[in-house]
């Protein structure tokens, strides 16, 4: 399903609906569009289509590097458009219609430039951000602009409404995919517990634009065992494939392309200082098959277009979603030279982001009410139980990850912005806000434990097996000893937690029973192990009257029938002729039980009888004996 050498009639379907879309919301009043479209489902050919038709009135497009103008070129002339350039110092037929520019030249020219598009075009426009975009908008007010990119968010979280009045969607990557529009991949990930990922977790500084500092990630990603690692997991899984590899900086690239070489891998190094003549050649080389590997810095993450690339080894850490998608989609594009392309992730970004199919609220990030950085970027959780994850080969460290899950069903954890969660039967019963889970034997399913900062200052929760927070209270180093946890309280005080009462106790209790009812002991006082209303007193072991051969208990005020199929708290009232009377807690009826507890009778006022009432008991003198 490549798309090469074909005209207007030949759209895809979707892309014939997103042409449709965009005129129809140009002819409404909206004259600044955004649309975004996955990275490799076609964003050139749609813009080509616009261009195309609208040649004849002038066109302006503009992108930022010379390699996408030399792409878009390409594909405006297989479209049959005649056009200029305006880009690398050069201008050249500029009395076309139609004009493509690199905004580095074009901003050094715009001044003196008396041409009037009707539409400007803007590539790649996550980037129309920056100053020298916004003169587009300056110079040419009256225009129609449409801005295409695969992702329409920013790390910083600065919204595109003041350029752009409405974004519109195509299908999600997942649906594209299915739909055989995009290649299909295999994830490879480095294991959470991995030493890639835990190098990854020591990044603290970051840089002017809100990513990891670059200095930084080069000191301690930069390493021997680090691109032995890179070297060891290729051979591994992907063995002799065309790919591309995304370094840090060129220092890093030069030691991964050294290592290769050694290893017998041909593959070379690209970056935005290699001359645009080699620049070219390296890229033709590859093409052709006599380069497998290219070593790139930051170069093909945007608008590189060889569908043949089966394999994407990402070996530097981002915390920009748009970064992540735009290298990972450099693979996704559809060839009848692969049956899929395979995602070798070193650097554990499937932690921070998801699977590159995760969906997205490009909405919300388009009008900057979210920032497209791993932390906020989440839409959906990301699940990490064993089922998402085949262990391979522990030595590497990687895991192989499912691009689509089976019905989830029962307990599981999940990550989403750094913090783990926790799902019942594939919906979200605890959010993500935890730094750490640790499994607990059933009818428990986990320790979960909170950030140690100003707000939970290491508070410890625990989730039972049917997905309900118990929320005991309990901070720091916590143990499970059977239905108690051995903790601390908010005070540092060293308590235990009982899980069936939901009580603290200062040191272990002792379990006794009564009948068929657990008891906990402290001191010489018995309290029931129960969370009924009703019986949580404390009472003595004289308190306790038994009555029908430990059928029936009367402690002070309170009677306990101990039958599982009878309700067994009542208020007690007194003794008469064999039986027991009793009151219905929080009703007004009055109940007499038989002392053996089998048999009893239920009344409401007015009594049939002549009652007589002491201190703290009820009497009654029964004119007619009641029935049972």
């Amino acid at each position: 399903m490549e798309q090469v050498d074909v005209g207007y009639t030949e759209l895809r379907s979707y892309q014939r609906e997103m042409k449709h879309r965009l005129y129809e919301k140009w002819w409404g009043g909206s004259r600044s569009v955004m649309v975004q479209m996955p990275t490799g489902t076609g964003k050139t050919f749609l813009m080509a289509a616009v261009v195309r038709e609208n040649a004849a009135d002038g066109v302006l497009v503009v992108t930022h590097r010379i390699e996408l103008v030399e792409q878009i070129s390409e594909t405006l002339s297989r479209f049959g458009v005649r056009h200029g350039v305006i880009a690398g110092g050069r201008k050249a037929l500029l009395a076309e219609n139609v004009r493509v520019a690199s905004i580095q030249t074009l901003s050094r020219c715009i001044d003196s430039l008396s041409f009037c598009p009707s539409v400007v075009v803007v590539d790649e426009a996550h980037h129309a951000l920056a100053k020298t975009y916004r003169i587009l908008w300056e110079k040419w007010p009256e225009a129609l602009f449409l801005g295409l990119t695969a992702t329409p968010c920013r790390l910083s979280g600065e919204p595109f409404t003041d350029l752009f009045g409405v974004l519109l969607q195509a299908w999600s990557m997942e649906r594209f995919i299915d739909e055989g529009w995009l290649a299909d991949f295999e994830y490879i990930s480095a294991d959470p517990n991995s030493k890639a990922v835990c190098r990854v977790g020591l990044l603290s500084k970051r840089g002017a634009d809100g990513d990891y500092q670059l200095k930084e990630m080069a000191t301690v990603m930069d390493c021997p065992e680090s691109i032995r690692h890179l070297y060891d997991t290729y051979q591994t899984f992907a063995s002799g494939k065309k790919g591309i590899v995304y370094a840090i900086n060129r220092e890093h690239a030069r030691h991964i392309v050294e290592y290769y070489r050694k290893g017998g891998v041909s593959c070379c190094m690209i970056d935005a200082k290699t001359p645009p003549e080699e620049r070219r050649s390296l890229v033709e080389d590859y093409r052709n098959g006599r380069i497998t590997l290219m070593v790139n810095v930051d170069i093909f993450s945007e608008g590189w277009d060889v569908p043949e690339v089966e394999v994407i080894q990402l070996a530097r850490p981002t915390l920009s979603l748009a970064k992540y998608l735009q290298q990972v989609g450099r693979g996704m594009r559809v060839s009848s030279k692969k049956s899929h392309v395979m995602i070798l992730d070193q650097v554990g970004l499937y932690l921070a982001f998801g699977m590159p199919i995760q969906r997205w609220d490009w909405q919300r990030m388009f009008e900057g009410r979210q920032a497209g950085r791993s932390v906020t970027c989440n839409t959906y959780p990301i699940y990490i139980g064993e089922e998402a994850m085949e262990k391979q080969l522990v030595n590497l460290e990687m895991v192989r990850i499912k691009r689509k899950e089976e019905k989830r069903e029962g307990m599981e954890v999940f990550m989403q912005g750094g913090k783990y969660g926790i799902a019942l039967d594939g919906k979200e019963v605890c959010a993500p806000q935890f730094t750490r889970i640790e499994r607990l034997p059933e009818p428990y399913f986990a320790l979960c434990f909170y950030p140690y900062d100003a707000v939970f200052r290491g508070k410890v929760t625990v989730v039972d097996a049917k997905g309900r927070d118990l929320r005991p209270e309990l901070y720091g180093k916590v143990e499970c000893k059977g239905d108690f946890f051995k903790g601390y309280d908010f005070a540092g005080r060293q308590v235990y937690w009982d899980s069936k009462t939901r009580r603290l106790y200062e040191k272990m209790p002792e379990l006794g029973r009564l009948g068929r009812f657990e008891l906990v002991k402290q001191d010489a006082a018995y309290m029931f192990r129960f969370r009924e209303r009703g019986l949580d007193f404390s009472f003595r072991k004289e308190d306790v009257q038994v009555c029908a051969t430990e059928k029936v208990f009367i402690i002070g005020k309170h009677l306990i029938v101990n039958d599982k199929k009878e309700q067994f708290l009542y208020e007690f009232l007194g003794f008469s002729k064999g039986m027991i009377l009793v009151k219905l807690p929080g009703q007004n009826v009055y109940r007499l039980i038989l002392d053996s507890g089998n048999r009893f009778c239920d009344f409401k006022p007015p009594y049939p009888g002549t009652v007589t009432r002491t201190p703290d008991r009820m009497y009654i003198r029964f004119h007619h004996w009641p029935g049972f």
